[in-house]
């Protein structure tokens, strides 16, 4: 019984920094998982926080994140482009 104690205790520890999503991915618990995980996802999100229609969605990658630039025409005619943040879902721009 105590082996088994033992080896359950170890194995808790060498994966508590590790959860699976429901594909299976292991991301680290740290909040690494991403929040905005497709272009459509990352549309949504700006047309709803600006109205509008987007045009154009493309995939960037900044200093090892992944980030969606999205560029849209508001109602009032004016084009804004904006950069989503993957991780966090944060808007910048």
């Amino acid at each position: 019984m105590m082996k088994f104690s033992v080896l359950l205790l170890f194995l808790v520890f060498v994966s508590a920094p590790f959860s699976l999503n429901a594909q299976g991915s292991a991301y680290p618990r740290n909040g690494q998982a991403l929040v905005i995980q497709n272009p459509q996802q990352a549309a949504r999100l700006v047309q709803r926080r600006f109205g509008g229609k987007v045009l154009k969605v493309s995939k960037k990658k900044n200093r090892n994140r992944v980030a969606y630039k999205v560029k849209l025409i508001k109602k009032d005619g004016h084009i804004i482009s904006v950069l989503v943040d993957a991780q966090t879902g944060r808007i910048q721009g």
